[in-house]
């Protein structure tokens, strides 16, 4: 598969590259070393498998930032353009073994020339991986989809914490209610006109619980606000419930964008 030039190489649409990022864990722009085979003991391996010499990691956990020089064996989509030794591309992949090495299932690929700027232009900033820009996009086009979807945005400051009796009789899993006093500053969603406003949160550190923002007295920021239902409306109108639910305030101008 030989690589195109630039001047002969069509542009990859942004929103191709945005999904396979989305939709991948791991990413990199390879070099195909062996076709049909695995060195990996009992991995199952077929024409559509091939063992790829990893040039640049170009998105990854931090557990697999530093894959660079590493062979990786791949199951090739079965639909997708086959290859041979020697060839590059750039392949989007999720996990399908970690032991003795690492195999990996493809889900998308595309052409080495197309990851190549993004590669060059990491290299000029610390810490950077190639598809960094990509990731900070999606984060932010997720979270305006989140606040769209959510009940109320405001900017507001922690005035009051509470908790919130119970029953006494508490389970692994109990949330451990607190209810949270927002000094309202600014309302940019949602219909909010007293100064301040109730929010309920779960304070428990349980697996279930720990990724909902837990606000400290004094904390200043922006809050994103779900309408609490059942029961719970009579302990507070609005309760916190998604990790992304906290915000620095200056994510506001960010977030206009993209309501």
């Amino acid at each position: 598969m030989t690589d195109p030039t630039p001047a002969e190489a069509p542009a990859v649409p942004p929103g191709e590259l945005t999904d396979l990022v989305r939709r991948t864990p791991l990413s990199f722009l390879g070099t195909v070393t062996r076709t049909g085979g695995t060195p990996l003991p009992g991995l199952p391996a077929d024409e559509h498998t091939a063992v790829i010499k990893v040039d640049h990691v170009l998105h990854a956990p931090d557990a697999f930032r530093r894959l660079a020089g590493s062979q990786v064996t791949v199951q090739l989509l079965a639909d997708a353009a086959p290859l041979a030794v020697g060839d590059s591309a750039a392949f989007f992949t999720e996990g399908l073994y970690y032991g003795s090495g690492l195999a990996v299932s493809e889900v998308g690929r595309l052409p080495a020339h197309a990851v190549r700027p993004h590669v060059a232009l990491a290299a000029t900033t610390a810490d950077e991986m190639p598809f960094s820009a990509v990731l900070r996009r999606i984060h932010r086009q997720d979270l305006a989809t989140h606040a769209r979807e959510a009940d109320a945005v405001l900017l507001g400051t922690v005035s009051g914490l509470e908790r919130i009796d119970g029953s006494g009789h508490y389970s692994e899993h109990d949330p451990d209610w607190w209810r949270a006093t927002l000094d309202v500053q600014h309302v940019e969603h949602g219909a909010i006109s007293a100064d301040s406003v109730s929010v309920l949160y779960p304070n428990s550190r349980d697996r279930h619980w720990n990724h909902v923002p837990k606000p400290r007295a004094g904390q200043a920021g922006l809050w994103i606000l779900h309408a609490t239902e059942g029961d719970r409306q009579q302990l507070a109108p609005y309760a916190l419930r998604d990790a992304d639910d906290y915000q620095p305030a200056h994510r506001l101008a960010a977030l206009r964008e993209g309501m």
